[in-house]
């Protein structure tokens, strides 16, 4: 995935004035899709569950003056298969290279080798988010794919060589058609999806797949692109058994994933892998994991407050999770420690027994724990960074984001890690540290029990939150079927 630096420089070049903070509750109130979970609902037991999501999906990626694609409800997807002088033409004829990319993007589950992009999220989202598009005839762009490669880069106007494609089909497009693709009526395509003809290659920055935007105002007459995603057609089926026949939409799913805001949780440097590998927006293989769910308000969590027994179906199936922190802020964007139950069926079912490529997910049913610390700050200019719990207004003067990353150079410190998956094992030299792949015992059995003071062994850097509080609490794993698991949290 490719970051928008530019922005940067556009937002602190911009800074005149600082805006002053907007509250939380005049946020809310401003938006009739958004609810406060500021005040628990009824506690049961000592456990809760929030009233809903205090911010969309895409909110956070407004105030980097970005599109991010709304995860809920009925979106549409243009798919654009680009065509190259030197295209080869193995990959058939117009209407045969269109059907291929349908079943990938649209097609039935049974129309592929696993499945759609669209079966994919709808059964990932729990119904959720339902996509619907077209996919349409190849773009010649009229010249070859070497050609594109050396167009120059700037950082005004072609932050990468696709803008100059976008350009192309934009210029091309007609209005009512990109309209047709504007569902929010922000003036920006909500989605598209370039698919060039032509071989991926390893040591190319370009012919690769990522995710990227287009630095081009919102127009509303002729609404412009700006989140978009740019992947090879031979992803189909560069790995067996997949084929044109019954295509492998593994690779669209997970740029699409970063479309819907989701980060990359492999480590850019090459030196850790912190989630394992094991996740969609990893090695590109099996479901979303729940924090990543959180992010898209399909499901929300179990939070207890006291001493509480949780049963957790399977996450894949239920959206059951646990979101542990005493002094939870109310929503996704803080740090915790989320608790959810794995089992090989569902959308991890084919990838954890056949693999994709060289990759297999975990085999076995058991408990996955991760700490998160998605928290969040606010650049009001390049020395003027906060901390903070909200998300202010978009404005031209500031912007926010989340402080760490699972890539440790572009963390904001070296040790925050976005997203870690624990060890069951208990083992230290594990995907935290190294690029060691983790097996079954990764996942947490019955009778495994990670006591409150006893939460180093599994952090490694530290026995509490990356903030310095406690954790205050301690897990245990009770019975465990194919129906449920207990979870038993205990407090000081």
């Amino acid at each position: 995935m490719k970051k928008p630096l530019s922005k940067i420089v556009f937002i602190l070049s911009g800074l005149l004035t600082l805006t002053s903070c907007v509250s939380l509750g005049d946020l809310l109130s401003s938006r009739d899709d958004q609810s406060s979970t500021s005040i628990p609902p009824d506690i049961v037991d000592n456990v809760y569950k929030p009233n809903g999501y205090v911010y969309d999906n895409d909110y956070l990626g407004k105030t980097w003056d970005v599109a991010t694609w709304r995860s809920v409800g009925d979106q549409k997807m243009l798919v654009v298969p680009v065509k190259f002088s030197d295209t080869s033409p193995t990959y058939g004829n117009d209407t045969t290279i269109v059907n291929t990319l349908n079943k990938a993007f649209f097609g039935a589950s049974s129309d592929t080798g696993w499945e759609s992009l669209t079966s994919y999220y709808e059964k990932s989202s729990y119904g959720a988010l339902k996509i619907t598009g077209e996919v349409l005839t190849p773009f010649n762009l009229g010249y070859s794919t070497a050609t594109l490669e050396a167009k120059p880069k700037d950082d005004q106007n072609y932050w990468d060589q696709t803008h100059y494609v976008l350009e192309s089909i934009y210029n091309t497009l007609s209005a009512e058609k990109l309209k047709e693709y504007d569902v929010n009526k922000d003036g920006h395509v909500d989605s598209v999806f370039l698919v060039y003809l032509a071989p991926v290659k390893d040591n190319s920055d370009l012919y690769w797949a990522y995710q990227y935007y287009w630095n081009r105002y919102s127009n509303e007459t002729k609404p412009t692109f700006n989140t978009y995603a740019w992947a090879s057609y031979e992803f189909m089926y560069d790995e067996l058994p997949y084929s044109t026949l019954k295509p492998s939409a593994h690779t669209f799913i997970h740029e699409t994933g970063h479309l819907l805001g989701l980060d990359d949780y492999y480590d850019y440097d090459g030196k850790v892998m912190p989630v394992g590998g094991y996740d969609m927006m990893d090695f590109n293989i099996i479901d979303h994991n729940m924090y990543s769910k959180y992010l898209n308000n399909w499901s929300l969590p179990f939070v207890p407050v006291g001493e509480a027994d949780i049963t957790l179906r399977p996450a894949e199936a239920s959206g059951d999770f646990i979101l542990l922190n005493k002094n939870w802020n109310g929503h996704v964007y803080d740090e915790y420690i989320l608790i959810e139950y794995y089992t090989p069926t569902g959308l991890n079912q084919k990838d954890a027994f056949d693999g994709y490529g060289s990759v297999s997910a975990f085999t076995v049913p058991g408990v996955r724990i991760f700490h998160v610390d998605s928290r969040i700050r606010t650049h009001y200019s390049q020395t003027d960074v906060r901390w903070t719990d909200q998300i202010l207004a978009p404005s031209s003067t500031q912007y926010t984001d989340i402080a760490t990353s699972n890539t440790t150079s572009k963390s904001v410190n070296a040790s925050y890690k976005k997203i870690h998956l624990l060890d069951g094992d208990g083992r230290s030299n594990t995907w935290y540290h190294s690029l060691v792949k983790p097996d079954n015992k990764a996942l947490f059995q019955t009778g495994a029990k990670i006591e409150i003071g006893g939460w180093q062994k599994y952090l490694f850097d530290r026995a509490t939150f990356n903030d310095g509080s406690e954790i205050g609490f301690s897990v245990e794993i009770g019975a465990m079927t194919n129906e449920g698991v207990q979870i038993k949290i205990r407090t000081a």
